[in-house]
């Protein structure tokens, strides 16, 4: 699996907001070493995609577009083999629970596995 870096999170987020718009300040360039960091502990698509996608809407590291970011992090880390689309609606109900506290890493990893096996 190709290593994860602060390159790849920067140019996703770029990318977004260069198509829709918004402030792309960094707001604390550890966060996104913690996140790569994290990531780069995964053996599999499905714990990277869900460890990225959950660390970057719990712990902001951008003014704008964090979940945006989060959300094109995980399909494209999950579409290494076949392309993903994961569904908007599931994964808005999980950003709502990480910002409440209420949905861990492992929960998100439930839900990205069954849109991997969907696919598959």
């Amino acid at each position: 699996m190709e290593e994860f870096t602060v390159s790849t999170i920067i140019g996703m987020h770029d990318s977004i907001l260069a198509h829709d718009g918004g402030d792309d300040l960094i707001i604390c360039e550890g966060i996104l070493n913690e996140v790569v960091f994290q990531a780069n502990l995964q053996n599999d698509p499905v714990s990277r995609a869900a460890t990225v996608f959950w660390s970057l809407c719990a712990y902001p590291a951008f003014r704008e577009g964090n979940k945006r970011t989060a959300y094109r992090l995980a399909e494209a880390i999950l579409s290494t083999d076949s392309p993903v689309s994961l569904p908007c609606g599931e994964m808005r109900a999980l950003v709502l629970g990480i910002t409440a506290y209420t949905v861990e890493i492992e929960d998100v990893e439930r839900v990205l596995e069954r849109h991997v096996t969907i696919a598959a």
